[in-house]
């Protein structure tokens, strides 16, 4: 086990004066019970309930009567509550809509009750089964897989880890910053994966990891599909949707295949709800407040990584290639920086999104945008140390601020550059590596 960045969330919550029951939310295997199991050691006491197991599932007969429930599951867990700072997780919450009503009561009637509930494809079953969680009674928090920070600490690159936090990054360590950064986009960010990975060094054991967790994901698409058509379709998209990663994508006939577009797009709804992706339809305007079109083409992300370095079957160009820029064009680092500002942007504050502009004679389209307080920044991501930076350019033309970002394969720099009008903006040149830090770049500059 290694630590994740989350549990420092989890100990925000634990100490808010305001603290409602919490719903932990992320797809299956990205580590929400084994990060729930190590922030429990910090209590008096930690109680678990799996409402898989139909003994503790049958325990939430009344889910309204937490006083009495609450003593049940003291009786049969044998635990002595008195005096003691507990936590209690409800894992699998999605089994038991008694469960599910209890966190408005424990978080009314039980203030002094540290409360955290999580479960395997729930957003899939509260919409299928009409299910809701109390509204106002709870909070929440999505876990993603491990960012590049994480990977470092379970690596035990303590030193480099306290370096991501040092600006500018020291010159002298960028050999090692590359070549840490280059295994982690190798393996990508299943904890499963990176503690086998970091145990043998062997890539068909990550292969072989990656290979099953994908099929665990197209065994679970038959439980919570509606048919046996759409289980194929769901299928179909688990399959090639990491070979469609960072594309602005079409439903109609997606993968090569005869689907139609609403029963593309549905099946997609159903994806985003079980965490597996995440689709980004772009911004058409670079000046707040705007609203992403739905109309228009969205950017897919997968889950993670190693899943688009599996599909496309790349893995040994890891070991043959110097640079980055020829691994899947790209590709791969635009997923991955994709993914590390996904794993950030709750607790950094700011929203994720992505931007096109589609005209008669012209098209321009910027990777990503975060929306940080008044602004809307532009991200280009490069894989090597080069490329072209027009669609950056027409996006600063527009924008009603001088602050732009480039994640490249090169050291980490800011410049200043002007538009085709001669509009000037600053330009924070940052090495891939660095991209979990982004906040603290920008602050920097905002401050100096």
């Amino acid at each position: 086990m290694f630590n994740r960045q989350i549990i420092n969330q989890l100990r925000e919550w634990s100490k808010s004066p305001y603290r409602k029951s919490l719903v932990l939310r992320g797809a299956r295997q990205v580590g929400k019970t084994t990060a729930v199991r190590m922030f429990g050691s910090e209590f008096d006491c930690f109680i678990e309930l799996n409402l898989e197991v139909p003994a503790e599932r049958d325990i939430f007969i009344d889910g309204t009567d937490v006083d009495s429930l609450f003593n049940l599951i003291l009786l049969k867990k044998g635990v002595h509550a008195r005096g003691k700072r507990i936590l209690l997780f409800i894992d699998e919450i999605q089994h038991s809509p008694q469960a599910l009503l209890s966190l408005r009561y424990f978080y009314e009637k039980m203030p002094e009750l540290y409360v955290i509930a999580a479960g395997s494809l729930l957003d899939v079953y509260l919409k299928r089964n009409r299910l809701e969680i109390p509204v106002g009674r709870v909070e929440y928090l999505w876990m993603h897989p491990c960012n590049f920070e994480e990977y470092l600490q379970a690596a035990g690159q303590d030193q480099v880890l306290e370096l991501l936090g040092t600006i500018p990054f020291p010159d002298w360590a960028y050999p090692v910053l590359r070549e840490k950064f280059l295994e982690y986009a190798l393996v990508g960010g299943m904890p499963e994966v990176i503690r086998v990975w970091l145990a043998t060094g062997n890539i068909m054991d990550v292969r072989r990891i990656l290979g099953n967790l994908l099929q665990t994901y197209r065994d679970d698409a038959v439980k919570y599909a509606a048919s046996g058509d759409q289980a194929n379709v769901l299928g179909h998209l688990i399959n090639t949707a990491p070979t469609q990663a960072c594309k602005l994508i079409s439903f109609e006939h997606f993968g090569e295949s005869d689907f139609r577009s609403q029963t593309v797009k549905n099946a997609f709804t159903l994806l985003e709800q079980a965490s597996l992706l995440q689709l980004l339809h772009p911004y058409g305007n670079a000046v707040l407040p705007s609203l992403p079109k739905l109309s228009k083409r969205p950017k897919l992300l997968f889950l993670d990584t190693g899943f688009v370095n599996l599909q496309a079957n790349i893995h040994e160009q890891y070991f043959t290639n110097q640079g980055l820029n020829s691994i899947y064009k790209g590709v791969a680092m635009e997923h991955l920086v994709g993914q590390q500002l996904l794993s950030k942007a709750a607790g950094d504050g700011f929203e994720l999104g992505t931007w096109n502009r589609s005209a008669r004679n012209s098209s321009a389209e910027v990777d990503f945008v975060i929306i940080r307080g008044k602004r809307m920044i532009p991200i280009e991501v490069k894989a090597g140390k080069s490329g072209t930076l027009k669609s950056l350019l027409l996006f600063m033309e527009e924008a009603d601020h001088d602050l732009a970002v480039r994640i490249y394969d090169g050291q980490t720099n800011w410049e200043t550059l002007s538009t085709p009008s001669g509009k000037q903006f600053h330009l924070l040149n940052l090495h891939l590596g660095l991209c979990t830090g982004l906040n603290l770049y920008l602050d920097a500059f905002t401050e100096r």
